[in-house]
């Protein structure tokens, strides 16, 4: 409370006349002793004067985030990172009133900016951090907002506790109210278990419950299965490939690397690898998650690898191939073969060190530009351009051409002997 941030919000806080309090997840973390980024504050009457001088005060950006329900953000840009602290109104006419209507107890706390240092605790939830447990505030929980049976799974997942047993038991006749969840609430809560070592759990847990069912159509026979494909994407992932040192940092690096805000590579493999296992088809899944384009592209292409025709012997022109068939799929593909056993660890070693090594993507640099091109083959830009790219990409990805020389030589011939289209 003494942060120069927290003196100056409970400064302006008694000069406005609003009782204010610390409420929810930066609570727990600070009882968990876990770093506190995100703040939220409730505000006894309107939120909205309150953040904005306090934005202003501190030099801070305001953001309007509901102005119906009055809620506001205020982003402080500071280093190593960002600090957020978001307001409301209290849900109810007082404290304890709208930490009832919270989700769970491990985030129904509270402590006043104004007045004496206290932590407000009506619902024992400093005792379920302790037993590392999350509980529902009330019966009407998931009714009140059935996004709160994902996000049960998501704090279990990402805090290393378990759902306490009453909780666990009211989710199978709640599951079907996800329905009436927006799909990118579901895909936030989703995309971050998946992000954890031990989502094959947490999925199992949601499996036997029915609210996969409810969220993707699942049905409890390939529960065992589906979950069993995501165990095997972590296993792969963390187990010693033979991959070298270099080789083991670039894939690390591809797997963590955001396809979109909050979604990353490797927790699009797994879901894939559920998706498959399960026999759901993947782009109704997509649809239901509101994926952007490249991932739900990576989803689809991953799902597919299952099926993909491998060839017998290794060699840079079926490298080549199956890698531009999967295109955006990159580092990831080989892992997610050897996961489904299509190839063996010493195939999936070889295909990665193509992909670093050899391997030129769609959009990657060529040993001849385009206005290069245009110039050699003396065409406007248009689609004989693109058909010389798509060409000279194929060339220098399997080794057929190594040096502008080659690469001019390779064109022209390309031009003179072939009729119609290059390809």
């Amino acid at each position: 409370m003494a942060t120069p941030h927290l003196a100056t919000l409970r400064r302006i806080a008694a000069t406005l006349g609003r009782q204010s309090y610390l409420v929810g997840g930066s609570l727990r973390d600070i009882l968990l002793g876990r770093a506190v980024n995100d703040v939220d504050v409730a505000v006894d009457g309107g939120a909205d004067k309150l953040s904005r001088c306090f934005a202003s005060e501190c030099g801070g950006t305001f953001f309007p985030l509901d102005k119906v329900r009055g809620h506001s953000r205020v982003i402080f840009k500071e280093v190593p990172g960002t600090v957020t602290f978001d307001f409301a109104p209290l849900k109810g006419p007082g404290i304890l009133e709208d930490l009832a209507l919270r989700d769970f107890t491990i985030n129904a706390l509270a402590v006043p900016l104004q007045g004496d240092v206290e932590l407000i605790d009506p619902l024992n939830g400093s005792a379920d951090i302790c037993a590392k447990q999350v509980r529902r505030c009330s019966e009407a929980a998931f009714r009140d907002d059935p996004l709160r049976l994902v996000r049960a799974f998501r704090f279990a997942a990402t805090l290393g506790f378990r759902i306490e047993s009453g909780t666990l038991a009211a989710i199978p006749a709640h599951a079907p109210l996800i329905a009436n969840c927006a799909g990118e609430r579901i895909r936030d809560e989703l995309f971050r278990i998946l992000d954890m070592p031990d989502a094959a759990s947490s999925f199992r847990i949601m499996g036997e419950s029915g609210l996969l069912s409810a969220v993707f159509g699942l049905l409890p026979a390939r529960v065992s299965s589906a979950v069993e494909a995501v165990g095997r994407i972590q296993g792969i992932v963390q187990s010693n490939l033979p991959l070298g040192a270099e080789a083991a940092v670039k894939v690390e690096s591809r797997l963590w690397q955001e396809v979109q805000e909050g979604i990353t590579v490797l927790s699009i493999m797994k879901l894939a690898a559920f998706l498959a296992a399960a026999q759901i088809a993947p782009h109704g899944a997509v649809e239901r998650l509101k994926l952007g384009k490249v991932g739900g592209q990576l989803v689809e292409k991953l799902y597919c690898a299952e099926a993909l025709p491998i060839s017998d012997h290794y060699d840079a022109v079926s490298a080549y191939g199956l890698f531009n068939g999967c295109d955006p799929a990159g580092l990831e593909l080989p892992l997610m073969l050897q996961a489904f056993g299509r190839i063996s660890e010493l195939r999936c070693g070889e295909l990665v060190d193509y992909y670093q090594h050899r391997h030129i993507p769609r959009g990657g640099t060529l040993l001849l530009s385009g206005a290069e091109i245009m110039a050699l083959l003396s065409v406007p830009p248009g689609g004989i351009v693109g058909e010389a790219q798509e060409l000279l990409r194929k060339a220098q990805s399997t080794g057929e051409v190594r040096t502008d020389a080659e690469a001019r030589a390779f064109l022209g011939k390309k031009l003179l002997t072939t009729d119609g289209p290059m390809g």
